[in-house]
């Protein structure tokens, strides 16, 4: 899945002008908060939220188009951070390193809590003023999210940046799915939601049973009908 999608991303002209015409508000949107963090706090000195999944890979890919656009000329590695689960499935962790690799990002990998981690990078690259995150509307404790918020009082101190707060679940893959992005192959495979082995299963309501060979199998994550069932994978 990932080479195929690599070699159609290469056959294009460039990525940031194929990002920039795929004519929708909500990704006019995406673009115009990315721009503005970097204008806001120069891209050497954001961070980026990345750890495999469609959200965080739409994220990236956004915020990519914008350096090629904007800062061609600085020759930019995005510096993203990337905290383990505690049993990571060894499909994502497979795709991550194939997009450290491609991307040429400058991926910090961390096992610990993501406060842990995120303190650990504070205070070794000070100049990290803003992180660039994944999150939606739609996400646990997110609804009342603002697109540029400081961390809360009690965890190390930076502006997060969410220009996919307003994206639906069909929006996420509506993207990746127009503009051929790489995804992880878990997605094929029922999975909607993924965090690590220990609290993430096939979703149920992809389950479908396949007569001509009378077993169980499940539909890929983006034909999910009711996307309020995003999270049924999750335990």
């Amino acid at each position: 899945m990932f080479k195929e999608a690599i070699l159609k991303v290469e056959e294009c002209t460039n990525l940031q002008d194929t990002v920039y015409n795929y004519n929708f508000s909500y990704v006019k949107e995406s673009i115009e908060t990315i721009e503005m963090c970097f204008e806001t706090y120069e891209p050497e000195n954001v961070l980026v939220a990345f750890n495999g999944g469609k959200d965080c890979m739409v994220l990236l890919h956004l915020t990519l188009a914008v350096l090629k656009r904007n800062y061609s000329d600085r020759n930019l590695r995005p510096l993203c951070l990337y905290v383990q689960s505690a049993d990571p499935f060894e499909e994502l962790e497979e795709f991550v390193e194939h997009c450290r690799q491609f991307y040429n990002l400058n991926l910090l990998k961390f096992s610990t809590k993501v406060k842990d981690a995120l303190e650990f990078v504070l205070k070794s690259k000070p100049n990290i003023k803003a992180c660039l995150m994944g999150t939606r509307r739609d996400d646990p404790f997110a609804f009342h999210l603002k697109a540029f918020q400081m961390t809360d009082p009690n965890w190390p101190q930076i502006m997060r940046v969410s220009p996919l707060l307003d994206w639906h679940y069909s929006f996420i893959w509506d993207y990746l799915l127009d503009l051929q992005v790489p995804y992880c192959k878990l997605y094929d495979q029922g999975y909607t939601s993924i965090g690590s082995r220990l609290n993430t299963k096939l979703n149920p309501y992809l389950y479908y049973h396949d007569p001509k060979q009378n077993i169980k199998k499940y539909l890929p994550a983006y034909k999910l009908l009711d996307v309020t069932k995003e999270r049924s994978g999750r335990c």
